[in-house]
């Protein structure tokens, strides 16, 4: 209709129309260019302010995992501790050897401490998230992660300590003193004995007799020992970058 009128407006030679139709064919392309353009800005908005959402579950998610994994940790640095503290003194454990070899297999004890990025690093993808704020903390959390876990490897000392303890000490260890419950890893203290004393004995005395399992465990255990505080620090840069993207969504 509108071009039928332009032809029309050029036939009758009604240049001033003619420029006024122009300008209407103008501005309604520049809106609607607009529109669409405001249209695609809110998606985009909305597609961000979904995956922020999705990135603080995530790290909630690792603040909970975490804290789970300092605590087990935190077990394991002490069952290496009282270990070494049994090998060191030279005494023997008697009729009562179950507790000692329940220590050497929970000091063998390891689990991954890295943290869940997925979703962040979709969003760097994209190129999102569009806020400095959120991306320093988020990079100074993760970071932080990193420094910890390039030095928490499996360590030697746990094969090394396996081999010297029968299947059936282990099988029992497994079913009795070892819980898992929704990612989290705990290591029971006072599980009962398992095997017979002769058993447990027998294995005591082939771990202390090995002079390997002494420096291992050392270098584990010292290697372990600063974990904890380094996983609670950890938790702490979370929590930052929670409180970065938590202000960053209220702006929304």
């Amino acid at each position: 209709m509108l071009l039928r009128r332009v032809i029309e407006h050029v036939r009758a030679q009604n240049w001033t129309a003619v420029a006024l139709d122009f300008v209407i064919v103008v501005v309604g392309v520049f809106i609607g260019i607009q529109v669409a353009n405001w249209n695609e800005a809110q998606a985009a908005k909305a597609r961000e302010t979904e995956l922020l959402a999705e990135l603080k579950r995530e790290i909630e998610t690792s603040i909970r995992l975490t804290n789970q994994k300092r605590d087990a940790i935190a077990q394991v640095v002490s069952a290496g501790e009282r270990s070494l503290d049994f090998i060191t003194s030279g005494a023997s454990c008697g009729a009562e050897c179950w507790p000692i070899l329940v220590d050497f297999f929970h000091a063998s004890q390891w689990q991954p401490i890295d943290v869940d990025h997925s979703t962040y690093d979709e969003m760097r993808r994209q190129g999102l998230p569009r806020s400095r704020a959120v991306i320093d903390a988020v990079e100074g959390y993760l970071s932080q992660n990193a420094v910890l876990t390039s030095t928490h490897l499996l360590p030697p000392y746990r094969s090394l300590v396996r081999q010297n303890i029968p299947v059936d000490a282990q099988s029992y260890y497994w079913d009795n003193c070892y819980d898992l419950d929704n990612g989290a890893e705990t290591y029971v203290l006072d599980c009962p004995r398992g095997v017979s004393r002769e058993m447990s004995a027998a294995a005591v005395n082939k771990i202390i007799n090995n002079p390997d399992i002494e420096l291992f465990l050392t270098e584990w255990t010292g290697l372990m020992w600063s974990t904890p505080s380094g996983l609670g620090e950890q938790n702490t840069a979370a929590q930052t970058a929670l409180d970065a993207i938590e202000a960053e969504l209220e702006k929304r």
